[in-house]
């Protein structure tokens, strides 16, 4: 508000409307009043600016302690030191219950704890609390590849493959072998192999190394007939892959068919000698006797 100015002195006509109209006030005195104004402004937007600082760096605290705790968890889950994990993730849904990677982890942690219903409750919490594309789906691969894996092992084959082909929608996915080699193990479930290795043969053009999808594609091959197919992606397998009862009979039953018997019985002895107490060493014995 602006002071009242002061005439000056001597005798002063009557104070009228007019009169205080044009009433002037000295110069000097409305600049001290304009600089108080603006000094009061400036205290007030400098103590605003402090305010928004101090908020912006307990949330970039918070952030750090939620990642730091959410990491802790996700480690400790693959130790399998549950109880520990349970604790760290605890703490970073208590500061952050939206943040979308604790969810995640909680919903693993569940998930490892045989409590279905709440990993399914914490997956979808993360994919709630995750970034959206243009028409409002979540674009954290990671999840939906995680929830994906979850739903196939409770039996739902289509919500599984649904949820990796969310995975694989997005063109920054990290992991896109993975997904969709997660893809094809789940549809072998139902069973649909020849769905299934659409998934196997775009894992192997991501990475052609892929012992699990070498080895299905060897199984496909086979049962379908494609024996040579079959012999060079069980060939492959081994080359990467680990001695196994279920790939070492595979190359027994493969070479078998093709008639190439030192193949055979090379895969043969690998089986018996690696593995003699597997079923599928006993197996072999039963394939013997009915080529005898």
């Amino acid at each position: 508000m602006w002071p009242a100015c002061r005439a000056g002195p001597g005798p002063h006509p009557p104070r009228g409307p007019a009169a205080a109209v044009g009433r002037r006030c000295p110069v000097s005195l409305i600049l001290r009043v304009f600089a108080a104004i603006l000094l009061g402004i400036t205290l007030a937007g400098c103590a605003t600016a402090k305010q928004k600082q101090q908020k912006a760096a307990v949330e970039q605290r918070i952030d750090k302690i939620v990642k730091l705790n959410t990491e802790l968890a996700a480690a400790y889950l693959q130790r399998g030191q549950l109880d520990i994990a349970m604790q760290n993730i605890s703490k970073a849904l208590a500061l952050a219950p939206n943040d979308a990677g604790a969810n995640n982890v909680m919903a693993l942690l569940q998930w490892q704890l045989k409590e279905h219903k709440e990993a399914d409750i914490y997956f979808n919490k993360a994919l709630k609390a995750s970034p959206k594309d243009a028409i409002g789906r979540s674009k954290n691969s990671k999840v939906h590849n995680n929830y994906g894996a979850f739903l196939c092992e409770q039996g739902h084959v289509n919500k599984a493959v649904e949820q990796f082909r969310l995975a694989l929608a997005d063109p920054l996915y990290a992991t896109p072998a993975q997904a969709n080699l997660n893809a094809g193990l789940c549809l072998m479930k139902k069973p649909a192999p020849l769905d299934a290795e659409v998934y196997f043969r775009a894992a192997l053009g991501l990475d052609p190394k892929l012992p699990d999808a070498l080895y299905q594609m060897a199984k496909i091959s086979y049962d379908t007939g494609r024996t040579y197919s079959a012999r060079g992606f069980i060939q492959r397998y081994f080359e990467v892959g680990e001695d196994t009862p279920q790939s070492l009979l595979l190359a027994v039953k493969i070479e078998d068919a093709l008639g190439y018997k030192d193949a055979e019985a090379s895969y043969a002895v690998r089986l018996k000698g690696k593995f003699p107490g597997s079923s599928e060493a006993k197996r072999l014995q039963g394939l013997s006797l009915k080529r005898n």
